[in-house]
């Protein structure tokens, strides 16, 4: 079973761990976008690491992949990381800071 650390852009801190759905599994990798039930609310996330073990007990599954490649990579995940701990803010709202409105609302790329 493979897990995805996720983070939101709310003013909570993540990562968040969740369920990597099989059919998912082999296309999913750390920058992807995703929805996922956040609370009461499907919300969009980012991948931010993928594991084999998580210690939390009952996760939710990832509704759906957003885009069939990542839109960050490496280093604008280790950027977005260190803006969030320079800034005092959740890792979710420096990515949002760093990306294009039409990726912070969840729309697909082509």
């Amino acid at each position: 079973m493979l897990f995805a650390r996720v983070v939101v852009g709310l003013k909570v801190d993540g990562p968040f761990d969740y369920i990597v759905p099989k059919e998912l599994e082999k296309s999913i990798k750390p920058g992807s976008r995703v929805w996922v039930q956040f609370g009461p609310k499907k919300t969009l996330a980012y991948v931010v690491e993928l594991a084999k073990k998580s210690k939390i007990k009952k996760l939710k599954r990832i509704i759906e992949l957003i885009d069939e490649s990542p839109v960050m990579d490496a280093n604008m995940l280790k950027l977005t990381r260190r803006l969030s701990e320079y800034y005092c803010c959740s890792w979710g709202e420096a990515i949002e800071t760093a990306l294009p409105e039409a990726l912070r609302r969840g729309k697909k790329i082509a």
